[in-house]
């Protein structure tokens, strides 16, 4: 019989030294694990974008007694869920009695979703992580019927990269300067926490790639034509922040079924790899056949396509971190995003409550030509009125400044100090 007073102890002692180091940092998300909650805080996101460590801040922050199982320790390997009350004993024993109970990779054993709800019924409340390939949320919604809160998260935002390398709040010309090197360096090679400081950074994506393609998709949903979906997820991010449809790329790619490729598509969703973007006012089911990629990360799109030179190269990593941005932000700030398209213009972003849209958000890498700008801004204006939106912004990579016309307003704001205004960091 395993001794998991023994095991859990050694567990603990891992913890403790993660938990004591300098480098994790607030992170918006942070805020958003309720260890008050009565049901279960399921933390979700791409591979490799700091789950573990945002539970281990909030635990942190919260200061509340808890307990901890990591299911993932070898030593725990194939236990079944007979087990995992003698595991919840020895939890008891190892941290006296707890709160809240942080469980991760739990979907490595049997029928955990039965010991789980039992928790809940007994008040312990419960934050957990796991794999992508096992904890979405087709399977939570199965197994905990309703009991859980997603909590989504990404890669570092651009004000949580600032943070993690310790820059400080200042105004200066120095500090300007620091500001654009560091937004270079995030234009280029993303937010992935663990590739600050790594030097083979296109090794570091390779292997990210990899093992999401692998053990995300290809292992979950027995994929067996396996050279179509490298081929599909390939085409996707190499053609990241344009549109798509399944039907197109069936076509482009040879492929017997435009099905089979929506359904792919879905898979590369499932796995955050990749978000599609529906289009604005579209029915729902056109919704699923046709929509913009995006890439979860300006790194791994780094990755697939290097850094392009030319304005519409740059335009389109723009158009990415934009996106980034916004979709971090709707876990402070509930809407949901679209973009719109008619034969005269085309706006990147309409977020919408309810339905009804409170701002239209443009993208554009420079706007020093006038004929860009003009272009720029009659579409916005145009989609202003159209969609009787009064909120417009155009984000561009260095240009600020506002420009008015017959009562309505756009605000121009450099990328950089945008990104910096969409953070939300809980207080300290």
């Amino acid at each position: 019989m395993r001794d998991y007073a023994r095991i859990l102890s050694n567990q603990k002692e891992e913890l403790q030294i993660l938990m004591s180091d300098p480098a994790i940092i607030d992170r918006a998300a942070s805020g958003r694990v309720d260890l008050e909650s009565p049901v279960a805080q399921i933390v979700t996101g791409i591979r490799r974008c700091g789950k573990s460590a945002l539970c281990r801040l909030a635990l942190k922050k919260g200061g509340k007694p808890f307990g901890y199982v990591d299911f993932d320790d070898e030593a725990l390997d194939g236990i079944q869920a007979a087990d995992l009350n003698d595991v919840f004993e020895a939890a008891l024993e190892v941290y006296g009695p707890f709160d809240v109970l942080y469980l991760d990779e739990i979907q490595n054993v049997p029928a955990w979703e039965l010991f789980v709800n039992r928790l809940l019924r007994r008040r312990i409340h419960l934050v957990i992580t796991g794999s992508n390939s096992k904890l979405l949320f087709s399977d939570l919604a199965t197994h905990l019927t309703g009991r859980f809160v997603p909590v989504e998260l990404q890669p570092f935002s651009f004000a949580e990269c600032r943070r993690f390398l310790r820059r400080e709040a200042s105004g200066g010309s120095e500090w300007r300067a620091q500001l654009r090197r560091d937004y270079d360096a995030y234009f280029r090679d993303g937010g992935f926490p663990e590739t600050f400081g790594i030097s083979d950074k296109r090794g570091y994506f390779k292997a990210l790639y990899d093992s999401i393609l692998v053990r995300d998709i290809l292992k979950r949903h027995k994929v067996r034509n396996q050279r179509l979906l490298s081929d599909v997820a390939f085409a996707v991010m190499s053609n990241f922040a344009r549109e798509a449809s399944s039907l197109r790329l069936a076509n482009q790619l040879s492929a017997a079924s435009s099905t089979t490729i929506q359904n792919y598509l879905g898979f590369l969703a499932e796995s955050r790899l990749v978000d599609m973007l529906p289009r604005f006012g579209r029915k729902a089911w056109e919704k699923t056949r046709i929509g913009k990629i995006y890439a979860a990360d300006n790194g791994l799109v780094s990755y697939f396509t290097g850094v392009s030179d030319s304005e519409e190269g740059l335009g389109r990593r723009l158009e990415n971190l934009v996106f980034a941005q916004l979709q971090a932000s709707r876990g402070n700030d509930d809407y949901s995003i679209s973009y719109f398209k008619t034969p005269s213009c085309e706006i990147d972003f309409v977020l919408e409550r309810q339905g009804k849209p409170f701002r239209l958000v443009q993208v554009s890498y420079d706007i020093s030509s006038r004929k860009t700008r003009e272009r720029e801004l009659s579409a916005l204006f145009a989609a202003g009125r159209a969609l009787n939106c009064p909120d417009l912004l155009l984000v561009t990579d260095r240009e600020g400044g506002e420009e008015t016309r017959a009562g309505q307003r756009i605000r121009i704001v450099d990328a950089p100090n945008w990104l910096l205004e969409g953070d939300s960091a809980p207080s300290a």
